[in-house]
């Protein structure tokens, strides 16, 4: 039976792009059958080497794309002033990205970046961003929660997709973006639930509303302890991870104090589908420790970043999990992105030394470093 934290233990801070929540009782999901962790060595700390550094921004993602630039995320509710997004060039120079207007911290909301709560990388460069509209997690949104698709080789906004109030709660704050042909997966991290988003059209579909597997049933853990929001109470998230397979069938979702599920995302289309299935499409894919992000590589491979170890794990399709590294260097690592050749890029975030932690004063040691991971199955250099 999962740890229940008391609704009077839970702050209402929110965390990695999520919102601490009170937590439903837990129902049974389909229970995991992953394997046991296989007794691999972990890879050498000669795997992990410092790529990119910042002595002013706090990034928590990653994006590697395929010309060898870098787009990386710093989240205005954690403390950061700088863009939100930036772009580091192939000769080491950072820019706003797509550019200084859309990172203007006044103006207009749906012509600026208000609070970036996560990126996805398609195959054609094209790179969807998520914003929550809500760059101070105490408080309420100031504008409505959209999507902006940007073209990576153009480097240019395309378009924005509002997000339908409908599918929202007062206290909804999304977090985390995957996206599939046209359609995309949001999780509300403020009330757990999954958005389904029809890109051509914009309707927005609220799925698992207050589900188990959505709310958080545990501390996040680090290896300094449990982590406490300003007030002391300890801090639970509920979703705010989510992926989707390679072939679109499948998405899995995570909070930050939960574990990993799966659900096939034909149930979200089956217009047959009765609430008792729905309630009953979840498995739980895998007893995850506390996650500070995952992606999902073209083989359905997960990775994952354990913030309570300072570990980098995988886990494949066939439900394999493995750990491949262990590193005191990686505090708060958040969420990592995959090259083309074999690298994971993984932001040692130390999220927990920001003021959203802290109370106002930062502790993070700097430089913040993103770290470039060797992968087992990387070739050896030439």
């Amino acid at each position: 039976m999962p740890f229940l934290l008391s609704p009077s233990l839970l702050s209402r801070m929110a965390i990695v792009g999520v919102a601490a929540t009170t937590l439903a009782i837990a129902l049974p999901t389909t229970p995991a059958l992953a394997l046991h962790m296989p007794k691999v060595a972990e890879l050498s700390a000669s795997a992990l080497t410092p790529a990119i550094q910042s002595d002013k921004q706090v990034w928590d993602t990653v994006v590697s794309l395929p010309d060898g630039r870098f787009v990386l995320q710093a989240p205005i509710w954690v403390g950061n002033t700088g863009p939100q997004l930036s772009i580091r060039a192939t000769d080491g120079t950072f820019a706003p990205y797509p550019d200084t207007a859309w990172n203007a911290t006044e103006g207009e909301p749906s012509q600026r970046i208000v609070s970036a709560a996560g990126l996805t990388l398609m195959a054609d460069g094209t790179l969807w961003m998520l914003d929550s509209g809500v760059p101070n997690h105490k408080a309420a949104p100031i504008a409505a929660p959209k999507l902006v698709q940007i073209d990576t080789h153009q480097n240019k906004v395309v378009r924005t997709l509002t997000l339908e109030q409908k599918a929202l709660h007062p206290e909804s704050i999304v977090s985390g973006v995957a996206v599939h042909a046209d359609t995309a997966y949001v999780a509300d991290s403020g009330i757990g639930g999954i958005l389904v988003i029809d890109l051509k059209t914009g309707s927005t579909r609220r799925f698992l509303d207050r589900h188990p597997s959505l709310v958080a049933t545990r501390p996040i853990t680090t290896p300094q302890g449990p982590v406490h929001s300003t007030n002391g109470n300890l801090l639970a998230i509920d979703a705010s991870m989510i992926a989707v397979s390679p072939d679109g069938k499948w998405i899995v979702v995570q909070p930050p104090g939960g574990y990993l599920s799966r659900v096939e995302t034909s149930i979200f289309t089956d217009p047959d589908v009765t609430a008792a299935a729905l309630e009953e499409s979840v498995t739980q894919w895998f007893k995850t420790p506390a996650l500070g992000g995952m992606t999902i590589g073209p083989d359905g491979t997960l990775y994952w970043s354990d913030i309570s170890t300072g570990s980098i794990l995988s886990y494949t399709t066939g439900r394999v999990p493995r750990r491949l590294i262990t590193d005191n260097r990686l505090q708060w690592p958040a969420t990592p992105g995959l090259d083309t050749s074999g690298h994971l890029y993984v932001p040692a975030a130390q999220l927990d030394h920001t003021p959203a932690f802290t109370g106002g004063q930062s502790s993070v040691v700097w430089p913040v470093t993103v770290y470039k991971l060797a992968l087992p199955t990387t070739p050896p250099p030439t």
